[in-house]
């Protein structure tokens, strides 16, 4: 439990702009979630799910988030070719409303990196579709968080794409975010303070609740 001398950790806030969520394997799923729940809960409007198949796992969205309500502001749309994936991606700028909140598209290169790609440059496909996701954060103003299949010269475009990073790797002590001008502390333990693990961060939006909630009494009577 937190003492009083200790404030409540924080999530990584996302940024306007394609945002690149290294994680330490393929997946990095309960990261990918957390942070999608805590924006959520923090700003106005519907996100956006670009899944790569198997992702956007309800079970866990559902334990992590406050409450239904909340996920009812999630949208999920499931590609499981390339062609399906980049079709989705295309089809963003025309379907997205006004107040979308935010966009996810977790592995974003994993479809491009198979055999079924015929016909095509694959990394050429793969390269339209972030710039595709870089033009609608810029016409929309909100953040793009990505993930990618793996580090290597295939996936090169993505981190040369991003304008901002986040790392997220696991410890003996739970999970640990670190991005520009912001980590995840590992807590004194001489005061029985450890790193936080993820029953921890349920706490964390747990306490979001009450400020998205106060954020949308204030809306629904004309506040700021």
């Amino acid at each position: 439990m937190p003492t009083p001398d200790h404030d409540m950790p924080d999530l990584p806030s996302l940024e306007s702009g394609l945002t690149l969520l290294e994680t330490p394997d393929s997946h990095g799923i309960d990261a990918i979630h957390t942070l999608v729940i805590d924006h959520v809960l923090l700003n106005s409007g519907p996100a956006y799910w670009v899944d790569s198949g198997h992702h956007a796992v309800t079970s866990r969205l559902r334990e992590l988030a406050p409450s239904d309500r909340v996920l009812d502001r999630v949208q999920v749309a499931r590609g499981f070719t390339p062609y399906q994936h980049t079709s989705l991606i295309r089809r963003l700028r025309t379907s997205l409303q006004d107040e979308v909140s935010m966009l996810i598209v977790p592995v974003v290169d994993y479809h491009y990196r198979d055999d079924d790609v015929r016909g095509y440059d694959p990394q050429a496909m793969l390269t339209r579709g972030l710039a595709e996701l870089a033009r609608i954060a810029r016409d929309h103003d909100i953040p793009v968080l990505l993930t990618r299949h793996g580090a290597d010269e295939f996936s090169e475009p993505i981190a040369a794409i991003a304008e901002h990073s986040l790392e997220y790797r696991r410890t003996k002590f739970g999970p640990r975010f670190e991005g520009e001008g912001m980590e995840t502390l590992m807590y004194d333990l001489s005061d029985g303070w450890v790193q936080t693990t993820w029953a921890f961060w349920q706490e964390v939006l747990q306490e979001r609740k009450s400020l998205y909630e106060g954020r949308a009494a204030r809306e629904a009577w004309g506040g700021v």
